[in-house]
């Protein structure tokens, strides 16, 4: 007899189906060593919940052992769970927060053995820089410092091997808070430590010119920097032509710079979801999520965002604080969220789940979020950062970005992560100029039909072939060769998605 549902919890009451369950037909799974079945009484797709008991409206639907919503309408044992007939119920933030001592002591690192052997096995071939982590790519960046200067970056980025660009749709005509965003997602970009040096590229009437841009760089960093603006230039083809001979004697500079050998602490691995369905909560998230404990053991950092999709698990993300100040913060910026879109009249849950996480099996915020949460792993959380911040912590960071996996990325991005890991159960194409974009999935279903967006299959855990455990201790490997200069799917492509956020926030 083969199981085709999971029960994530002996506190559930509904069953997540691995295969289609036709009406009729037995949906069977396991609770601990005993077999247990559930006649299906309507056609249960695959991903999606089964009820292990008659519910009645406004009864509570758990999973992960955890509140995942209420019923809106009576659903009978075996009966479908779904978005149709389950809401989420609002958070009780007040009574989250723990009591802060007058004196918050700082965490306590634990020692790490630099001669570990698996650590030393880690090791990898990068880019060291004058400032902060080692890079593990070497990219000269045509840097636009509005929306007008992308088309022109992009025609001198494709004419300069070495050389990538972003498009940025921002940086005029906009409100202070705005702004100020893009700059640190600007500056961020361009000391990032997979970028050896930065083209400008500015209009010339920006809110913030591609002069003022260049010195708050060369403020933060050492790296070789210079601009040119299309009005000053005399148009685009003269900017191009400028910007281009720069980008090339840079590029030339960048080929001649050695790798070394680095330790896996200059590692800072972002980790993000996107296009989720429910085999991101129950397999991809927590193989990448055992991925982060490793790494975070062996003295790597890894960094989870996404701050909308921490509601409804705040509490849980909460208990890993490394200090009650911590567990605090991170409540805040769940209830800060909150308010945030409440004073512009305007409600999370109407954006989160998306369509596609619906269509998925994903039918409260409360559980997509806690399946997105298991990918952050289990080690303490030693800082909580605002968008696009650089860390002043090691270890496991969270950064408080939006649910739009875009956007997340990119402040990630801003904030220093030299590489992301991306899992999805739908399937996404997405990628980023500056870093390599490792996307894995626990579908196989996705895996076979976008194979060619896809790097890494985590299927095995679907069908019970390997432990996430199993499938997190191999993920190793594919980090260790994407440090060493594998590309990812991509990365070969060229891909790159940017989005900033604003004062009305994605979600």
């Amino acid at each position: 007899m083969l199981i085709n549902a999971l029960l994530l919890d002996p506190r559930d009451n509904v069953v997540t189906c691995v295969t289609d369950v036709p009406a009729g037909s037995d949906v069977i799974y396991r609770n601990g060593d005993e077999w247990l079945s559930v006649k299906a009484v309507t056609d249960i797709p695959y991903c999606h919940k089964a009820a292990l008991t008659d519910l009645a409206e406004g009864d509570e639907v758990i999973k992960y052992g955890e509140l995942i919503g209420r019923t809106t309408a009576p659903v009978p044992r075996g009966g479908l769970v779904w978005d149709r007939n389950l809401y989420s119920v609002p958070r009780d933030y007040a009574s989250e927060y723990v009591p802060e001592p007058t004196e918050d002591g700082d965490y306590i690192v634990p020692t790490i053995d630099p001669e570990d052997p698996e650590r030393v096995k880690m090791r990898f071939w990068g880019y060291k820089r004058a400032e902060g982590r080692a890079g593990i790519r070497n990219h000269v960046l045509i840097l636009p410092s509005c929306v007008c200067g992308s088309e022109s970056a992009r025609i001198v980025a494709s004419q300069v091997r070495g050389a990538v660009n972003i498009v940025f749709n921002t940086g005029c005509s906009d409100v202070a808070a705005n702004t100020a965003m893009s700059q640190k997602v600007l500056t961020g970009f361009a000391c990032n430590p997979n970028v050896y040096g930065v083209v400008i590229i500015g209009l010339g009437c920006e809110t913030v010119g591609h002069r003022q841009l260049r010195e708050k760089i060369q403020k933060m960093t050492s790296k070789p920097v210079v601009s040119f603006g299309i009005q000053e230039e005399g148009g685009t083809l003269k900017t191009i032509e400028k910007a281009t001979r720069a980008a090339r004697e840079m590029a030339a500079e960048a080929a001649m710079q050695p790798k070394e050998l680095c330790d896996i602490s200059e590692l800072l691995l972002g980790i993000e979801c996107g296009g989720s369905d429910a085999t991101s909560g129950l397999a991809s998230n927590p193989a990448v999520g055992e991925l982060s404990d490793l790494l975070v053991d062996l003295g790597a950092s890894t960094m989870m965002s996404e701050s909308i999709e921490w509601i409804g698990g705040e509490h849980v993300v909460a208990k890993r604080a490394a200090t009650p100040r911590i567990h605090n913060e991170i409540i805040r910026v769940c209830q800060d969220y909150e308010e945030h879109l409440l004073a512009a009249g305007q409600d999370c849950r109407a954006g989160q789940p998306t369509p596609g996480n619906k269509a998925g099996g994903l039918s409260t915020l409360d559980e997509k979020s806690l399946g997105c949460i298991r990918k952050g792993g289990t080690r303490p959380i030693t800082e909580v950062l605002e968008q696009a911040v650089r860390p002043t912590k090691t270890g496991a960071l969270v950064m408080d970005t939006a649910g739009f996996d875009i956007s997340s990325v990119t402040s990630m991005v801003a904030g220093g992560c030299n590489a992301i890991i991306f899992t999805t159960g739908r399937g996404t194409p997405t990628g980023n100029a500056i870093v390599p974009v490792l996307k894995v999935t626990a579908n196989g279903r996705t895996f076979q039909w976008m194979d060619d967006n896809m790097d890494v299959d985590l299927s095995p855990i679907i069908t019970g072939e390997k432990t996430y455990q199993q499938m997190g201790r191999e993920m190793l490997s594919d980090i260790h060769d994407i440090c060493n200069g594998r590309m990812t799917k991509a990365e070969a492509y060229g891909f790159s998605d940017i989005a900033v956020d604003h004062v009305c926030r994605f979600v």
